[in-house]
Order: structure tokens, then sequence, then C-alpha cells
């Protein structure tokens, strides 16, 4: 039995008592972790955007090179890191969706 549209798939789950309809797929894992990241990446440029503005000293002694500006490579090192923790927040929300999710479906 082939399904058609999602909303013939969603009625049946439905009838059926599953909830496969709201079930993570790729796509939608991949664009969530994705977006995750880039939020990660633009809050994070602007905190390293922000702290290389205000204490310029501070982040002067991290950078071995001295022809670059510290504004500059506080900004880049705030969104590397905002990429990595945005990504690593947006795959933990994931997981535990899908850990309740199954443990709601045995219940």
């Amino acid at each position: 039995m082939t399904l058609q549209t999602d909303a013939e798939y969603a009625r049946l789950s439905t009838e059926l008592g599953h909830e496969a309809h709201r079930a993570m797929k790729w796509t939608r894992i991949f664009v969530l972790v994705s977006c995750g990241s880039l939020a990660g990446m633009v809050m994070g440029g602007l905190f390293g955007f922000g702290a290389g503005s205000i204490a310029p000293t501070f982040f002067a002694h991290l950078i071995p090179w001295s022809d670059v500006e510290p504004r500059g490579v506080a900004t880049v090192f705030g969104s590397i890191a905002g990429v990595l923790l945005g990504g690593g927040l947006a795959t933990f929300g994931i997981i535990v969706q899908i850990l309740m999710q199954r443990r709601k479906d045995k219940a």
C-alpha cells in the first residue's frame, strides 16, 4: 500500500493511534541543526565583536601575530565557538525530543 500525500499518511497514522507523522526525518534534523549552528554563529560573532570592542587588549595577547585587529579575531573566535555550541545544542534538543517521543509511545 502506497500513500499518496502527507495528509493521507497523517490520517492513517492517526486512525492507527500512531504519531508517525511527527517523526523526525533526516531532512528536518539537518535543517534544525543547520539553523542552530547559524544562529549560534551570529550570536557568537556579535558577542565576540562586542567583547573585542570593549576589551581589545584582552584579545591582543591571544593572537601570535600582531598585524590583525583584536576585534576581528574576537569576532571570528566567537563565531567559531557559536557554530560548535549552537550545533551541539540543536543536536542535544533533537536527541531529547526523540527520547521523550519514545517514552511517550511506550506509555
